[in-house]
């Protein structure tokens, strides 16, 4: 038996092995590094914008100067509140979807 021929022909097989493997390291890396990655950045700067909005309806409180204006004040609040979380949901999922199809 020719050992450098073996070893030729095994180093052939590994070049040839880990060739094949680069589309499921690319799928991999996607899935399971840019997804949460994507996912999390996106949910940090969600939650900035949220806090400052919530910062913002506190220190407009002191400006109201009856019950019925800070119940406006809260329900315009809780509409601006209803209507991020909803845009920022849809935002998520093609977010994720646009990460995940490029993986495939």
């Amino acid at each position: 038996m020719d050992i450098p021929a073996s070893v030729s022909a095994v180093r052939s097989l590994q070049e040839d092995l880990l060739k094949g493997t680069v589309p499921f390291q690319e799928a991999w890396q996607r899935s399971f590094f840019w997804l949460p990655l994507t996912f999390l950045a996106e949910a940090l700067r969600f939650s900035a914008r949220r806090l400052q909005a919530q910062s913002d309806f506190i220190a407009g409180l002191e400006a109201c100067n009856s019950v019925p204006e800070v119940i406006e004040a809260q329900s315009r609040f809780v509409r601006a509140a209803v209507g991020d979380y909803g845009t920022q949901t849809s935002k998520i999922v093609d977010d994720m979807r646009k990460t995940v199809s490029q993986a495939a």
